[in-house]
This record gives structure tokens, C-alpha cells and sequence, in this order.
């Protein structure tokens, strides 16, 4: 009886197998591409990058090993230093980034009087290359421009200044217009995540008289987490690596270094003072301290979830 057992067992054994086989073959070749191509475009670059980082390569002259010497003078380089503090003032405003979407999308879903129209207004902006929205708001922004005309119209004299030549102000003004371009996408991802809700508890909130504050902050709020966290993290590398064309066609840094990111710095000191080496090493500095960065937001929000749980 024992043999008649193993015997069924192991036929059943091979059968499960000789099915799943089919299942693995195809997942394996569902993966490949994708980590070939992560391999190709992002792990090979880094690798180049960070062995092009220990040579020293100024203008057209031969390249020399130099170990760390790029990296030592990196961190001498008050530009350097200037451009991730700027990084940090930057993600002072991840909280709007994160929450006035929310906020909008919210309002869109509950069907609020001409949602469809600001539906399609609000992504709008992310449609169009970043480079051109750069281009746009130098005119918009400009000390002669529609906005301080506007203000002066209005009786706000005093608030018409020089929005891209002031230190302050032309840091805050690069971080709005980067807001103004993105912040669509994150409409449109909490709109997904919003449409998972189901309708009964979002009924059932209104019918023991919540407001719309209440709604977003004990609702939402906690059934989207796992969006607010992927939306998150997508703010956190945008604002250090997708800033650049808006940089180019505003501030170009300036004035001074008010606007200089470590991105931006990465094309400068590649592409204009031609130290290629200096430029990866910036490069891998900028990609250490988003790696950071992004790790912290993860577990932070992961931490959040384990604990509501």
C-alpha cells in the first residue's frame, strides 16, 4: 500500500513539475529583457562613471589615475557644497509635493463643479517637455513680464520684483515651476489610487458627517499609503535628478549659485570647464546621497505601515 502511495505521489511530483516548467520558462523570459536593459542603461553607466571618477581628465589632455583626488576636491569645492544645501531647501517643500495633489485629486473625485475640465488642466502641464515650461515662465517671470504687470495691475507694486535674480526668490521660483510641471502626474496617481477606494466607506464617512478635511486626513489618507509612499519617493529622485532642463532655461545656477543643484554642477563641470572626472565623481556623490535618501522614505513609510497594521 505504502508503494502503491509513493508511487501516486511521485507521479503527481513530476506531473506539477512538468507543468510548472512551461510557467517558468516563461517567467524567466519575461524577466530577462527588463534586467538586461537595467543592466545595459543604468549598472554599466554607474560602473563607467565611477572608474571615469578616479582619473583626472581636464580638457582634451590624457587621462591620469588619481585615485580619490576628485573626490577630495569635491567636498573643498564651496560650489559643491552650496549646490546640496540648495538640494536640502528643495525638499523643505516635499510635503506640498506630496499633499496638494492629494488634495486636488480628492476634489476631482468627489465631483466638484467642472472636475472633468480640471482634470485634464491639471495634467496639462506634465505633458509639455520640461525645457519649454523653463523657457515659458523666464518670459512669465521676467522683471517686465506678465506676472509683476499683473501685481502692479492689482495694487501689488511692492511684490513685482525680480523673480530670477534674487537669491531667495529665484531658488522659490524654480522650486514652484518644477511644482507647476509635475505636480499633474501626482494627480493623476492618486486619481488610480483613489478609484481602488471602495464606494461604501467613502459613503459611509459622509453619512456620519464628515467634512472634506476629515475625509482626506482619516480616510484617505490612511487607505492610500502605499500610494502616498510610491508618490513620495518618485518626488524624492525627481527633485534631484529631473530638474536640470528647468535649471538650463531659467537660472543657468544662478545668480550666482542660488539655483545651482548637484545635477546641474554635474553638466557644468563636465560639459563647460570640460573636467570629466571631477563631473562623475559629482555624479556618484549625487547618486550615493539619493540612494540615501530614498532608502530613509522607504523605511519610513514602511515603518508607518508596520505600525498601523
Amino acid at each position: 500500500m505504502t508503494q502503491i502511495d509513493q508511487s501516486s505521489s511521485s507521479s503527481l511530483s513530476r506531473a506539477k513539475k512538468r507543468r510548472m516548467r512551461p510557467e517558468l520558462i516563461l517567467g524567466i523570459a519575461l524577466v530577462v529583457p527588463g534586467i538586461a536593459l537595467a543592466v545595459i542603461f543604468k549598472l554599466v553607466p554607474l560602473v563607467r562613471a565611477f572608474i571615469l571618477s578616479l582619473y583626472q581628465t581636464r580638457g582634451f589632455e590624457e587621462p591620469k589615475f588619481a585615485w580619490f583626488a576628485n573626490y577630495a576636491s569635491m567636498f573643498k569645492d564651496p560650489v559643491f557644497i552650496t549646490s546640496f544645501k540648495n538640494a536640502l531647501l528643495v525638499f523643505v517643500t516635499l510635503p506640498v509635493w506630496i499633499f496638494l495633489p492629494l488634495v486636488l485629486a480628492l476634489l476631482i473625485f468627489q465631483r466638484s463643479p467642472g472636475w472633468k475640465l480640471f482634470r485634464a488642466v491639471y495634467f496639462l502641464p506634465y505633458m509639455i517637455a520640461p525645457i519649454v515650461v523653463g523657457i515659458m515662465f523666464r518670459q512669465i517671470l521676467a522683471p517686465d513680464g506678465p506676472l509683476n504687470a499683473f501685481l502692479i495691475f492689482i495694487g501689488l507694486a511692492p511684490l513685482a520684483i525680480e523673480w530670477l535674480n534674487g537669491a531667495t526668490s529665484a531658488l522659490f521660483s524654480l522650486t514652484a515651476v518644477a511644482l507647476w510641471s509635475f505636480f499633474g502626474l501626482g494627480v493623476l496617481t492618486y486619481l488610480s489610487g483613489l478609484s481602488t477606494v471602495p464606494d461604501e466607506v467613502i459613503e459611509a464617512a459622509r453619512l456620519d458627517g464628515a467634512g472634506f478635511w476629515r475625509l482626506l486626513i482619516e480616510i484617505v489618507t490612511p487607505l492610500l499609503k502605499p500610494v502616498i509612499g510610491y508618490w513620495t519617493v518618485l518626488c524624492t529622485s525627481s527633485m534631484l535628478i529631473w530638474m536640470f532642463p528647468l535649471i538650463y532655461a531659467l537660472t543657468r545656477g544662478g545668480p550666482g549659485s542660488a539655483t545651482m543643484l548637484p545635477e546641474y554642477l554635474v553638466f557644468t563641470t563636465t560639459f563647460e570647464f570640460l573636467n570629466r572626472g571631477k563631473g562623475a565623481a559629482i555624479g556618484m556623490a549625487l547618486f550615493v546621497f539619493a540612494a540615501i535618501v530614498s532608502a530613509f522614505v522607504v523605511r519610513r513609510m514602511y515603518a508607518e505601515g508596520k505600525a498601523s497594521k
